[in-house]
C-alpha cells in the first residue's frame, strides 16, 4: 500500500516524547527517528488542494508539540520497507537537518510598494534599495535566510525566510514591526511561525 510521508520526527530520545498524533497517520520508527506517514491510494503526479491542506495540517499539528521536518507536498513511497530503507539510507544526514532546526521555526516576510499602481509595487530601484535595508536588519535575528522572491531588475530580496529560534520569535516579530516603523514607503507583511519548509532539502536517490 503507498504511503504519503509528511515528515520525519524525533522518537523518544534525548528528551523528545513520541508526539500525539492527528488521526489518520502512523508513526514508522527506525531507532530514534520516525516518519509521519499515511496510507492510502497516492499518486506523487496527482497532488492537489486538498493534498496540499492535508500535509500542512498535518505538521502543524506535530509542530505545535515539537521539532519537525517537513518532506516536500506529495512525497509517496510505495511501501513502508521503501519508507524505513530510505530512512536507513539518509539516517545521518536526517538526523543533522533534525538537529538543525530543533527548537527553530520559520518566519516569512513579503515587502512591497505602499503606494502607487499595482503593476508597480514589486518594482524599480527605490524598492529594491529599502527591501535591501530590511533584509540586512532582519537578519541579525535570525539564524538563518532564504530568498523566496527576488525584484525584477536588481535582483534584491523582497520576500524571505527566516530561521528564528523558537524562543526569540516574539523578538524577531518586534524587530519587524520596528522597520516597519521606519519605511513607510513599503508594506511588509509577516507570516509564522512556520514549520522550516524552506530550510529542508531532503534526497529521495539510492
Amino acid at each position: 500500500m503507498p504511503l504519503r510521508v509528511y515528515s520525519i520526527v524525533t522518537h523518544e530520545s534525548n528528551g523528545h516524547h513520541r508526539p500525539a498524533l492527528p488521526a489518520g497517520v502512523q508513526a514508522l520508527a527506525l531507532r530514534e527517528l520516525a516518519a509521519i506517514a499515511e496510507e492510502g491510494d497516492f499518486n506523487a503526479r496527482e497532488v492537489g488542494l486538498q493534498d496540499a491542506a492535508r500535509h500542512l495540517e498535518v505538521n502543524a499539528a506535530l509542530f505545535a508539540q515539537d521539532t519537525v521536518l517537513p518532506t516536500p507536498i506529495g512525497t509517496v513511497f510505495r511501501s513502508t520497507d521503501v519508507v524505513q530503507k530510505w530512512m536507513e539510507l539518509h539516517y545521518v544526514a536526517l538526523s543533522d537537518a533534525l538537529a538543525w532546526v530543533d527548537n527553530r521555526l520559520a518566519a516569512r516576510v513579503h515587502i512591497t510598494r505602499a503606494h502607487g499602481r499595482p503593476s508597480d509595487k514589486e518594482a524599480g530601484s527605490d524598492l529594491a534599495a529599502v527591501a535591501a535595508d530590511v533584509t540586512r536588519s532582519l537578519r541579525r535575528h535570525a539564524v538563518a535566510s532564504v530568498p523566496l522572491r527576488n525584484e525584477e531588475v536588481t535582483g534584491i530580496v523582497l520576500s524571505a525566510a527566516y530561521l528564528v529560534e523558537r524562543e526569540l520569535y516574539q523578538e524577531f516579530a518586534e524587530a519587524v514591526s520596528a522597520v516597519r516603523l521606519q519605511h513607510e514607503s513599503i508594506t511588509i507583511a509577516l507570516t509564522g511561525p512556520w514549520p522550516p519548509y524552506d530550510f529542508v532539502r531532503m534526497q529521495f536517490g539510492a
